[in-house]
């Protein structure tokens, strides 16, 4: 009887959190509404200030191990969308999302608003596009996150990079910055951790049921110096793994595959399409 009713406490306190989330995050699309911040810096610095009210609602914390670079590209391994409030949280920056995110209820709205620049990640041309807008956000002097593994894992392994996206670095003569994402908690990373054919609502309801949750952020000593974006990609593989195994975790061994970006590239028109930018 006493475990029936601690498990119908849970339920209730998740039900509570996920309404107080919702409405805090219908409170941050009213006050970007009001505020509408208009250039790229005010948006990720309006952004900031919400990562880090959600993070709170979240009873999260985060120790940030190194020193966050005052600009550059960041890549960082990707477990699950909460990865982005806690980077967020932590430095004002523009994210590269896929392009699917825009569509999803409320969150989509946000991003827009934040900054983010989407990206069809089925289209070369969309990466050669998000690229020419990625470099312009360097050589203005931003911070820009990339997930070069382009999708979520479990947390526990390295997927292969897409190369592609460090060549904006390249082009601008940017800072390149591994960054390693952990969620210290075992328990708590796999309540946090989206991926495979998870579905966001349910995910959501099982994750506020979390009591807090832990996040440290490696961050490598120096930025990888590259010759062209393949060496990028896997000198940024290889600061992940020695910082994975700084950690305590340890990779699944995984091989740097070809991918759909990694082939030449055509000049594009001006009506291309498939990256929308909302700087």
């Amino acid at each position: 009887m006493k475990l029936e009713r601690t498990e119908e406490h849970n339920v209730v306190v998740a039900a509570l959190r996920g309404v107080a989330l919702f409405l805090l995050l219908c409170l941050a699309l009213i006050d970007g509404w009001l505020r509408r911040p208009s250039t790229l810096a005010e948006r990720i610095l309006w952004s900031q200030g919400w990562a880090k009210k959600t993070l709170r609602l979240l009873r999260g914390s985060v120790q940030v191990k190194g020193t966050l670079p005052v600009h550059g590209l960041i890549a960082s391994n990707h477990v699950s969308y909460v990865d982005v409030i806690v980077l967020a949280s932590q430095m004002p920056t523009v994210f590269v999302a896929k392009a699917e995110v825009q569509n999803w209820p409320l969150i989509g709205l946000l991003c827009k608003r934040a900054g983010v620049i989407f990206i069809n990640r089925e289209s070369i041309r969309a990466a050669a596009v998000a690229n020419r807008v990625v470099e312009a956000a360097l050589r203005s002097g931003l911070r820009v996150v990339v997930f070069p593994e382009g999708t979520t894992s479990a947390g526990d392994t390295i997927l292969p990079l897409h190369a592609a996206l460090f060549q904006a670095a390249l082009s601008a003569n940017a800072p390149i910055l591994p960054v390693w994402l952990q969620y210290v908690n075992d328990a708590e990373r796999a309540r946090i951790a989206y991926w495979g054919d998870m579905t966001l609502v349910p995910h959501l309801f099982a994750m506020m049921r979390l009591r807090s949750m832990e996040a440290r952020v490696h961050v490598a000593a120096a930025g990888t110096p590259a010759a062209n974006r393949a060496q990028a990609a896997q000198m940024c593989d290889a600061a992940w793994r020695q910082m994975m195994e700084g950690s305590g975790e340890q990779a699944a061994l995984t091989q740097l595959g070809e991918n759909e970006f990694d082939g030449p590239v055509e000049r594009l028109g001006a009506d291309d399409g498939d990256v929308r930018t909302f700087a």
